[in-house]
């Protein structure tokens, strides 16, 4: 945590500071999303224009930013680790999206787990948070998921999503733009309240931690690749994940539904057994 502006802004150890920064799973140096340095990329004038016309037609309002831009230009840097990714989320995106959509959220944070997890719904990271949509386990437990030694209802896909809407939606309700939402998902409410007192993101983000500040845009970038991703050089044959409701995805929502069903535990030599109920 680092400086903030006068007394409102100043993190308090009783608010801001007592949830820890998730760590994103993407490619990124130690524990953080990788800060992509200024003057790092180029577009062309074309591009540019590109960029500025996508952005005007998704659902989530995106600012003609440096920071994204540059974010850009970094995944497709890293082409190999996006392209995998968007290969996961073939298969829970027909599962994701439709819960997202019905909730009333704009359908592109179905795309938030690119950023949280890498789309890797058994992804733990240091801080411990889990799951596809990252879940610490206090914010796991206050949304209604159980987490305990024989219970972790974080790696259930469905359960966890309808979490991560409920949380979404009071973010958004709490900050009123996505900007600050998003960054409250990243480091916690109060962390974003305290430190930048509800002032726009972009004038505020230095108050916030290093990642968080990395956070917004790098998902924003995400957002505009994958409106055409053809266009970024991903995917020769074209991109099926945002498109295709395959059948292993249905048999993946079926194999989650099954999941539901079971209840493991572990015993005190370490051996798991499986309560069908």
């Amino acid at each position: 945590m680092r400086r903030g502006i006068g007394a409102v802004l100043i993190c308090s150890s009783l608010f801001s500071c007592t949830q820890a920064v998730k760590q994103a799973v993407m490619p990124r140096s130690g524990d953080k999303i990788q800060l992509v340095q200024k003057g790092s990329f180029s577009f062309s004038e074309e591009e540019e224009r590109f960029i500025v016309k996508e952005a005007k037609n998704l659902n989530i309002p995106i600012p003609d930013r440096e920071e994204i831009k540059r974010y850009i230009s970094y995944f497709l840097q890293n082409k190999p680790y996006l392209e995998k990714t968007l290969q996961r989320a073939e298969y829970y995106l027909p599962i994701i999206k439709p819960i997202v959509e019905k909730s009333g959220l704009p359908s592109e944070l179905s795309l938030l787990p690119v950023i949280e997890s890498g789309f890797n719904p058994l992804a733990v990271s240091r801080s411990g948070a889990a799951g596809l949509w990252q879940f610490i386990p206090s914010t796991a437990r206050r949304y209604g998921l159980r987490v305990d030694e024989h219970v972790d209802e974080r790696f259930d896909v469905i359960k966890s999503t309808e979490a991560a809407v409920r949380y979404l939606k009071d973010l958004y309700s709490m900050f009123g733009n996505w900007e600050l939402a998003l960054a409250g998902y990243n480091c916690g409410e109060n962390c974003v309240k305290y430190r930048t007192a509800g002032v726009d993101f972009w004038i505020t983000k230095d108050m916030l931690p290093e990642e968080t500040r990395n956070y917004v845009p790098a998902f924003f970038a995400v957002l505009l690749i994958t409106r055409d991703p053809v266009k970024y050089g991903l995917f020769s044959e074209g991109i099926k994940t945002l498109k295709k409701e395959s059948q292993s995805a249905h048999a993946e929502l079926s194999k989650v539904e099954r999941s539901q069903r079971e209840r493991i535990i572990t015993l005190e030599n370490g051996a798991k057994i499986i309560i069908k109920e």
